[in-house]
């Protein structure tokens, strides 16, 4: 789902590309691992992302690029090679799609195309969407179920929590609870121990979840809903946050 807005000032696409990007990085980078202000250090890899494109992903021409534009670096170009190679490893999806957005440039596409193959690029990242609303889950959850319902199940809260936020998935994903129980079964194969759990079994634990995390469910549903309209991650999660009133 795609909405391009006009405005007294409207943005090149050159703009909206970048904000596309900035956007995902947002949600994409591991704040533990920052150590500067986000916002500034999402900049700085937005750069490099450019650089790497602009090079075709190669790290010696994106080398080159990069010191031209961040002069701070030229007295330690081994450091920005090296931080180019990481966000080479990190951020290809990104990558991949200002190329995208470089090449239909170049062959002069209508912008909103450019626009919505960027988006699409973006978002084939599916594992990362899937991971923050794991995330979202498990913190919703977290507001219903103690450490005392933990412990009546014979397992620690963290635990718990992750694998019902696990089944919200399943349940929201499939058509009915018996589809929901075969996939979770064939998940089993690849784990001998837990694979001596019966499908009946499954279904009951479903049948008995699914009135708890009812909510979860219907908005775990309507995330993917937008996802498959193309939405971007960054409104597809604060959504759901917001139905589930997270934030």
């Amino acid at each position: 789902m795609i909405i391009h807005l006009d405005s007294e000032n409207p943005k090149s696409i050159e703009q909206k590309v970048h904000e596309l990007i900035l956007k995902k990085l947002y949600i994409k980078v591991n704040d533990r691992e920052i150590f500067i202000d986000k916002d500034e250090f999402i900049t700085l890899i937005l750069n490099d992302i450019i650089a790497i494109a602009k090079a075709n992903f190669d790290i010696d021409e994106a080398l080159k690029i990069a010191l031209k534009e961040q002069i701070n670096y030229k007295a330690i170009p081994e450091s920005k090679k090296a931080e180019l190679a990481d966000a080479l490893n990190e951020f290809t999806t990104e990558i991949e799609a200002y190329q995208s957005y470089l090449d239909n440039l170049e062959e002069d596409t209508d912008e909103l195309d450019i626009y919505d193959e960027v988006l699409s690029i973006l978002n084939s990242d599916y594992d990362l969407l899937l991971a923050k609303l794991h995330e979202i889950m498990i913190e919703s959850l977290g507001r219903k179920l103690s450490e005392s319902d933990a412990k009546k199940m014979g397992t620690d809260r963290w635990s718990m929590l992750d694998n019902f936020a696990n089944n919200v998935k399943l349940i929201a994903t499939n058509d009915n609870i018996e589809d929901a129980v075969e996939e979770a079964y064939s998940e089993f194969e690849d784990y001998p121990d837990k694979h001596l759990v019966k499908k009946d079994a499954i279904q009951r634990e479903f049948e008995r979840l699914s009135p708890l995390v009812h909510d979860e469910i219907i908005n775990y549903r309507l995330a993917m809903s937008l996802f498959n309209q193309n939405a971007e991650f960054s409104m597809i999660l604060a959504a759901t946050k917001q139905m589930l009133q997270l934030q």
